[in-house]
């Protein structure tokens, strides 16, 4: 989203925003029809929900923007694989330009598609992982039918998949930040929730991500009694854009770097850049999905030179994007790890779970 978006919904937002938010508030009311509208139609199947020949696990958001859905996702099929499971990963792909109903971008073992057709996400996530054919498509049963038919696989992970009711799952986990799990509990547009928070209820797990410790801002008349667990992101590793070499955090300590994103949570980027007692110089912040010309990085470059830089840091799923450039400063990706604080049983058996029935 806009950063003129977040000013005006903003708690802090200036003065003159207030108008502009009220008027999104009415606009919410009309929103917030049409999404009883639509879980009243799906209820009672004046909209048909499919069901598919298989284990299918959505993850989602109540929220706009980042909650950690795709390393969350990456992190269920590493799960799934380890216990003999056969996964495969759907995914809408943002930002791609594929208009095809489905989209291999992974076979299991060959990237197939670049980021530009569907999307860094999907990219990523298939350099990543193995063994685990990756697609998009914006119909996830028509996606899902064609995983079933082509590849030998069990369960069906749904990436972002929480509002997507037109597919049955038989395990739908919820992903909120702990910082803010509501945004500014407003409902879209005059906020960052999808839904209402009163739609916790639909979720089988609930993931509070950025955990830091401390209490959950969350009313527990909605969580109710379902499981819970709580995780963050970690620096794990460096990995030189142009040699490929995987270097340890240690070589940041106390060094000046510059780093950009073009990612839905940057702050959250810059924070885990923070903890590692960088000497964060300059950090640049670009759009979610932004694709990047040799232009930005030559800016990028030069503002690094003049402000004594280092590293150029960046993230994963902005790395996809800047494959084949050359560069005249070393450029890292930035390895980030999901890590599971509490609550690390519930979540292996609620995903190893063989006795996941259609719901």
């Amino acid at each position: 989203m806009s950063n003129l978006f977040y000013k005006i919904i903003s708690p802090n937002r200036k003065w003159y925003w207030f108008p502009l938010f009220w008027l999104l508030r009415f606009i919410s009311f009309f929103y917030l029809l049409g999404h009883h509208f639509r879980l009243w139609a799906y209820r009672w199947g004046i909209f048909p929900q499919r069901s598919l020949d298989c284990r299918v696990i959505s993850v989602g958001n109540l929220t706009l923007g980042g909650t950690g859905k795709t390393p969350f996702v990456m992190m269920i099929a590493e799960t799934l694989r380890g216990n003999g499971f056969k996964p495969a990963i759907l995914t809408r792909g943002y930002s791609g330009k594929s208009k095809k109903p489905v989209n291999v971008v992974c076979d299991g073992k060959t990237l197939l598609l670049p980021p530009d057709q569907v999307g860094d996400e999907a990219v990523m996530m298939a350099e990543k992982l193995k063994n685990v054919p990756i697609l998009t498509g914006s119909d996830r049963f028509q996606t899902g039918r064609f995983a079933l038919e082509n590849y030998e696989i069990d369960t069906l992970i749904l990436d972002d998949g929480f509002q997507h009711l037109a597919l049955r799952r038989d395990l739908d986990i919820l992903l909120c930040d702990h910082k803010r799990p509501l945004g500014n509990n407003h409902l879209f547009p005059a906020g960052e929730l999808r839904e209402p928070a009163s739609e916790t209820r639909r979720a089988d797990m609930v993931c509070f991500t950025r955990f830091l410790g401390g209490p959950i801002k969350f009313s527990q008349k909605y969580l109710g009694s379902i499981p819970q667990i709580k995780a963050h992101f970690r620096l794990d590793s460096l990995i030189n854009m142009e040699s490929g070499e995987v270097c340890d955090v240690e070589i940041l300590k106390n060094q000046p770097v510059v780093a950009f994103c073009g990612i839905a949570n940057p702050e959250g980027f810059r924070q885990i850049l923070q903890d590692t007692q960088v000497q964060l110089k300059v950090f640049k912040t670009f759009p979610d999905h932004y694709e990047y010309s040799l232009n930005d990085i030559k800016q990028l470059e030069n503002q690094a030179l003049s402000e004594g830089g280092k590293f150029m840091l960046l993230s994963e799923k902005d790395a996809v994007k800047l494959k084949g450039m050359k560069f005249s400063l070393p450029f890292y990706k930035v390895v980030i790890d999901l890590e599971i604080l509490e609550g690390r049983e519930i979540f292996n058996k609620q995903i190893t779970s063989t006795g996941l029935g259609v719901n």
